[in-house]
């Protein structure tokens, strides 16, 4: 029995250079906007079992899953631009519905758990091109507070410096803290993070005898990052190479501006300009690549594997965007708030550029596959949060569901005393 021809994508995605869902008899995609979904004739050709006709535009010109740069695959979100979008001020559960991928001639079963809370009858399937709850526009906005953060005084702000300073240590210890994920920079680190992690290596571990030495390598390292030209590649990578450039320039900041000598505090002091606008620059290019990469992500051939395979790498692709997206959500609010604190220490008041959302659930930061931060994506809310707005999250989630991160960030906000009743209240209602 020959086998069954591969259904090709309809004109009308294959012209717009858009994945098509290849469904009978019209696509999802031209449903959407109502135009005529017509696909190609396709030849029935005579196939070799093993060589496939000798063709390389399906299998063999896919990379291998275990050469897959999962961080440097192109994305393409257009389609799920056209989801509705947000009211930043509805309830929580409304904002953070999360995302289940449509996957190529399969489906993913909700959890009952979860059917509710996304408007499913038992046993549906949910199949949708609705757009990630990271990736929404919404999502994006830099945000602003009318409220004055409880923590104003030089003794109020340390705990943060130190928090930040144990999150540098943390990175060197073990490869990685609250805003660098471990899988972050699986394919090695850039050349300019290198650089800072020795020399941040080489500041925890120095003697009396050659601190003057690693603190003036601190500095030139700093000053030679900062004559460097930023990276111009796009997609993940530019996007990746541009968070490295970041977080290597603020780990040199943060040595020379807390580290108590003034000649290095004012030598510091001349790149924060620079590291402001790396840290905006930086914002712009990942906005950018979400909406501009064409998808082409990886998506094995039916035949070659099975429903696991083809569910777990739809959830890989989504994960390891996240762990990207949600690297430079952390980054932005670690640099942001320190940076204004140590305004705050010097002049006594500093101008709020706006602040980022970030995931607060607990144990999505930590999941070590992609199966377990997918399940917890559908079990419950994500809850991307705005970052200046605890109350509402405080009113509504217990404090063990949040991340702490999110809860070492709050205390700066909130305040320590209310942070800690919080806690305590969680901790009351779970014995009782």
């Amino acid at each position: 029995m020959p086998p069954t021809p591969h259904q090709k994508a309809c004109i009308a995605c294959a012209a717009s250079k858009r994945r098509c869902d290849k469904q009978l008899p019209e696509c999802q995609r031209c449903l959407d906007r109502d135009a005529d979904c017509i696909y190609p004739q396709t030849k029935r050709r005579r196939r070799d079992p093993i060589a496939r006709d000798g063709q390389t535009d399906s299998f063999s010109a896919h990379p291998n899953t275990a050469e897959l740069d999962a961080l440097g695959s192109g994305l393409d979100f257009g389609e799920w631009d056209a989801a509705g979008t947000v009211d930043l001020d509805a309830s929580l559960s409304d904002v953070m519905i999360p995302y289940i991928p449509t996957l190529p001639a399969t489906s993913i079963t909700v959890p009952s758990a979860h059917q509710q809370e996304i408007g499913l009858k038992s046993g549906d399937i949910y199949t949708t091109t609705a757009c990630p709850w990271f990736l929404r526009d919404e999502t994006w906005v830099l945000q602003h507070s009318n409220q004055e953060p409880a923590c104003v005084t030089v003794v109020e702000l340390e705990p943060f410096v130190r928090a930040v300073e144990e999150m540098l240590q943390c990175w060197i210890r073990e490869g990685h803290n609250s805003f660098i994920h471990p899988r972050l920079y699986d394919n090695g680190l850039p050349r300019c993070l290198q650089d800072a992690f020795t020399t941040l290596a080489a500041y925890t571990h120095r003697t009396p005898a050659v601190t003057e030495m690693v603190l003036r390598i601190a500095e030139e390292r700093s000053c030679e990052l900062v004559g460097q030209s930023q990276p111009t590649t796009g997609g993940a990578q530019g996007v990746l190479a541009h968070l490295a450039c970041v977080q290597a320039l603020f780990v040199y900041e943060f040595i020379l501006l807390f580290d108590g000598s003034v000649r290095l505090r004012s030598s510091a002091e001349r790149h924060l300009p620079t590291l402001r606008r790396w840290v905006v620059r930086m914002w712009d290019v990942v906005r950018r690549y979400r909406g501009e990469d064409g998808f082409q992500g990886y998506r094995p051939l039916q035949w070659t594997v099975s429903e696991f395979d083809r569910e777990h790498d739809a959830s890989l692709e989504l994960w390891t965007l996240w762990i990207l997206t949600e690297s430079v959500r952390r980054t932005h609010v670690v640099i942001d708030t320190i940076l204004n604190i140590y305004q705050v220490m010097t002049k006594g008041w500093a101008d709020c550029a706006g602040a980022v959302m970030f995931t607060a659930r607990r144990g999505l930061w930590e999941a070590e596959s992609a199966v377990k931060w997918f399940e917890l994506s559908c079990v419950k809310p994500p809850l991307l949060v705005p970052s200046l707005q605890p109350g509402s999250l405080i009113s509504q989630c217990a404090a063990e569901e949040v991340d702490d991160f999110v809860k070492t960030f709050w205390t700066f906000l909130a305040g320590k005393d209310k942070i800690q009743s919080w806690i305590d209240r969680s901790d009351t209602t779970s014995t009782t």
